[in-house]
């Protein structure tokens, strides 16, 4: 066994809580039939409290460098331990990797599609690879290629991710477009934007970017999105966390992409959850909300 096996903080339990939460009120119907994918904790903690809901898990992980095998296996035994060993399947290796080309290190393909797709990582977002890729980014692109591909009818995206190395780049030309797109549909939007672009806090700027970035993303592959409130938490060793809550379902929408189903005002209005001590506290980090000038979108 592993001598500090993955723990929840009273801070992720609440995330996970919210998860749950999520999970039954989208598959009211489906509940203990539905498949998983995703990064779970080596103690399977997640996995066994969602178990009554799922009648497939498939998990990846790709343990440490030079001993991969120890916290694979440490895995296997705790489902067998939590008995859900029959509704897992392992693949081994980098969950970035496997989403880009649909295998893992041993050539084991996941079974798309999937009803959850958690993406529980411990790094940052915006992970590069020894080209400069955003490789993390194309990852999650993938997940609705191959949803999309499979036939998904709707399914739920859980992402969570630390405040590490934040492409500032990225972040900052990606708020701009938001800027200029509320602009074209006819919403005042330089007070809001140059609030978020000021703020102290990077969960502010990271809100609008993720958010705009997977309904777009989702849109490409005929996916219409609704969007819970993000969440924001210290989790283990005090590192910033944020965790996002997605449902798509598919849209029976011309062939041809259009815009996102959710409009550009209600993400940057939507308030977000603070979680300190295992409480949840709405915020909205007191910035400005988006304010029609005109006749605003149709």
């Amino acid at each position: 066994m592993l001598n500090r096996p993955q723990r929840f903080t009273p801070n992720k339990q609440v995330v996970r809580d919210l998860q749950c939460e999520v999970i039954r009120q989208r598959f009211s119907q489906r509940l203990g039939a539905l498949s998983y994918f995703g990064l779970p904790s080596s103690s399977l903690d997640d996995v066994a409290q969602w178990s009554p809901l799922l009648q497939r898990i498939t998990a990846v992980e790709r343990g440490g460098a030079g001993k991969e095998w120890e916290i694979q296996n440490e895995m296997l035994m705790n489902a067998f331990r939590l008995g859900v060993s029959r509704k897992l399947t392992l693949l081994r290796g980098d969950i970035d990797s496997v989403l880009l080309s649909d295998v893992d290190s041993y050539g084991n393909k996941p079974s798309w599609p999937y009803d959850i797709v958690s993406l529980d990582y411990s790094g940052g977002l915006f992970y590069r690879n020894e080209g400069g890729r955003l490789c993390r980014l194309e990852a999650i692109k993938r997940v609705f290629q191959r949803q999309a591909a499979s036939g998904a009818k709707e399914f739920l995206l859980f992402l969570s991710f630390n405040l590490d190395q934040i492409d500032q780049h990225e972040v900052h030309e990606s708020l701009e477009t938001i800027r200029r797109d509320l602009m074209r549909f006819g919403y005042a939007a330089d007070e809001a934007i140059d609030s978020y672009l000021k703020h102290p806090c990077e969960q502010a700027r990271l809100k609008l970017y993720v958010m705009n970035l997977v309904a777009r993303l989702a849109a490409q592959e005929s996916f219409d999105s609704e969007s819970e409130s993000p969440i924001f938490y210290m989790g283990n060793r005090d590192t910033e966390m944020m965790a996002f809550r997605f449902y798509f379902k598919r849209s029976s929408r011309t062939f041809t992409p259009r815009s996102p189903k959710e409009r550009l005002n209600q993400v940057v209005n939507r308030r977000m959850i603070e979680i300190v001590n295992g409480k949840q506290n709405l915020t909205n980090l007191g910035l400005p909300l988006i304010k029609a000038q005109g006749p605003g979108e149709k």
